[in-house]
């Protein structure tokens, strides 16, 4: 299920929001939802590049920890920030490791916390699942 939730944009708030199952395809939804959202708001350059790999990066985990469930998505302009998030049901948390420059896979959380100003993991507030955010620098 591929659906828009909700947009809404005033001056001094902006976001939107995307359900999609946890599947590979929708890493490339993703990148496109950031790149959507931040030209809509009128950034363009380095800021959308980065966006757009961070959320990939955070999906991509999501798909690994939660395939087949849904996931949700968010990316708001909150007090002069870019705020990137994803929820998914799954409560395990993402492991940082140490890779080679050999290694396919496990460089995401390192990606992330190059790119953004700062990142997060919290328990959703219902209880079930948890969400990984980043807060970009605007």
């Amino acid at each position: 299920m591929n659906d828009q939730e909700r947009t809404t944009s005033t001056s001094s708030n902006a976001e939107i929001r995307l359900t999609l199952l946890a599947e590979p395809s929708s890493v490339v939804l993703a990148r496109e939802l950031v790149r959507y959202a931040l030209t809509a708001w009128n950034f363009q350059g380095d800021l959308v590049h980065d966006s757009m790999l961070v959320m990939s990066e955070i999906v991509t985990n999501a798909v690994a920890a939660a395939r087949g469930s849904q996931i949700r998505l968010r990316c708001a302009l909150q007090n002069q920030a870019l705020l990137l998030e994803c929820w998914d049901p799954c409560p395990a948390l993402p492991i940082s490791r140490v890779t080679t420059t050999t290694d396919e896979n496990g460089r995401g959380l390192t990606i992330i916390a190059a790119c953004a100003k700062e990142v997060g993991i919290r328990p959703a507030a219902t209880g079930q699942g948890k969400i990984i955010w980043a807060l970009m620098p605007i």
